[in-house]
């Protein structure tokens, strides 16, 4: 028995969309991965650099601000994925 499926204009409209969806989400989460793990290498150098300017400030209050930063910029990150998640679903229908 041979079966043939004739595509209507919605089967190659939804096809086409996940094509084109699916590079674009993992396109934009592997941009967010990257800005958060350049954040990461440099970050560090950043805050110790503006710390020792002014001298005062023991290792412990710059580890304090440090780690701050980090939760910061990791929310930012998970709110940005979250963000991309909602603009390009998974199923568009």
């Amino acid at each position: 028995m041979i079966v043939i499926k004739i595509k209507t204009w919605k089967d190659w409209k939804k096809d086409f969309l996940d094509w084109v969806q699916a590079p674009r989400r993992s396109t934009c989460k592997e941009y967010v991965d990257y800005m958060e793990a350049l954040q990461n290498q440099v970050l560090y150098k950043v805050i110790n650099d503006t710390c020792d300017k002014y001298g005062n400030m023991r290792e412990g209050q710059i580890q304090g601000i440090t780690e701050a930063v980090e939760r910061c910029v990791a929310e930012c990150a998970k709110e940005a994925r979250k963000l991309i998640d909602e603009c390009q679903p998974v199923k568009f229908f």
